[in-house]
């Protein structure tokens, strides 16, 4: 599968990614400074392998706010009564609310990356559809154009984003499966010591794809390398916060996720994404943050 990260028709930009790839290799650690990173990693790299075990598919309401926000941007504003120029105000010029049925869905029998879907329901306040989890049964039910018709619904939702930069990573698992044995070769991993969040001692590893060719390319064919950080929790490799960093000549983004642990299902899931998207011929940022909320797995199609 072809990966592109670049700009895309009608004035869009577009960033995609997937693991479809097949690799096996020991991932490369560099840096080592501090006491027992290489067993850290290689227990999170594990802790990678068993959560794509736990289910197939993750089912969640997902409450999105979004903002277009406008940089100060001194001495621009210039005019025959102003000759000297001074400070545009910056601040949020538009503000939107999508909340949307969320489902990330295992793709292959061997766990080949995730695949998400939105389905939109209600957008500033207004309902746009009863809530009937219809992207979930497509799934639950195994419809044969299930991922046909769950594509149209998650391009319907997309239309109400904000900005012109159209999301295609912000998958909340992505960044912990670069530690998973089928990429993790590609990846260096770089000790950056401990660090406290909410009272728990996490270590660092910051991480830069090292391979060639890289998981993304840009719309010119040239290679694109990802970086950023995981926090994991140095006793048991759970990886409790992921940072994954993008960017080209034309747009560059950042997504961060925040994971809770959820008793009920025994398992961390996504808590918060945060995301930040510039465009290089964009005047305004992209800001988003989603919280999940009723979040349910299961193990196969059809089965609780």
């Amino acid at each position: 599968m072809r990966n592109s990260f670049g700009p895309a028709k009608a004035g869009r930009y577009i960033i995609v990614i997937a693991l479809g790839v097949s690799v096996s290799a020991d991932a490369q650690v560099g840096n080592t400074p501090g006491s027992g990173f290489t067993t850290i990693i290689g227990s999170a790299m594990r802790y990678a392998m068993a959560y794509e075990q736990k289910f197939a598919l993750l089912a969640a309401e997902e409450t999105s706010v979004q903002e277009l926000q406008r940089p100060p941007n001194p001495g621009d504003n210039l005019s025959q009564r102003n000759p000297g120029g001074g400070m545009r105000a910056g601040g949020a010029m538009e503000r939107k609310i999508i909340r949307s049925d969320f489902l990330l869905v295992q793709l292959g029998g061997d766990g080949e990356g995730w695949m998400p879907f939105r389905d939109a329901f209600e957008v500033k306040g207004t309902k746009l559809r009863d809530r009937d989890d219809r992207v979930l049964k497509l799934f639950q039910g195994g419809d044969k154009e299930r991922f046909e018709k769950a594509a149209r619904f998650s391009d319907e939702t997309a239309k109400h984003n904000l900005g012109n930069v159209a999301r295609t990573i912000n998958i909340p698992t992505l960044a912990m499966m670069f530690l998973h044995p089928r990429v993790n070769e590609r990846f260096e991993f770089i000790d950056e010591g401990e660090e406290v969040i909410a009272g728990r001692v996490l270590r660092r590893a910051a991480y830069r794809e090292a391979a060639r060719p890289t998981l993304i390319k840009t719309t010119r064919g040239r290679d694109l390398a990802l970086t950023g950080r995981l926090w994991i929790d140095p006793f048991n490799g759970t990886v409790v916060k992921t940072e994954l960093n993008a960017a080209d000549p034309a747009v560059r983004c950042a997504i961060t996720v925040t994971f809770r642990r959820d008793e009920a299902l025994d398992l961390w899931v996504p808590y918060q994404m945060d995301e930040y998207y510039k465009a290089a011929l964009g005047l305004d940022e992209i800001v988003a943050t989603a919280t999940y909320s009723n979040v349910r797995t299961f193990l196969k199609p059809g089965i609780n």
